[in-house]
């Protein structure tokens, strides 16, 4: 590591609008495995498009699809916003063009 920060939290602490890395999945086996089903697996990228009123789900995007989870399934999910910034920082021009079309 080039001694920079790292910016740890939970997929559920993230607001809509914000993309973090997948680090880590925890929780009990059939939730962290139906997790990784739909595809919440470490290194994927993960945008939070919106969130319901009153505590309902949250919908994310990953992997270009929107899924929607309640808060307690988000944070089994473990998630860095430097590596995405990093990871963006390190694209191409062309990368970065793909990566929004």
């Amino acid at each position: 590591m080039d001694g920079a920060a790292v910016n740890t939290l939970r997929l559920a602490d993230l607001t809509p609008g914000k993309s973090a890395v997948v680090t880590a999945i925890s929780g009990a086996g059939r939730v962290a495995s139906r997790l990784m089903e739909m595809g919440f697996v470490p290194g994927t990228i993960v945008e939070v498009l919106r969130r319901a009123p009153f505590g309902g789900p949250v919908q994310y995007r990953v992997h270009g699809c929107s899924v929607s989870m309640r808060s307690a399934e988000a944070s089994c999910v473990s998630v860095e916003t430097d590596s995405l910034q990093n990871r963006t920082a390190r694209r191409t021009p062309s990368q970065l063009e793909l990566a929004a079309g």
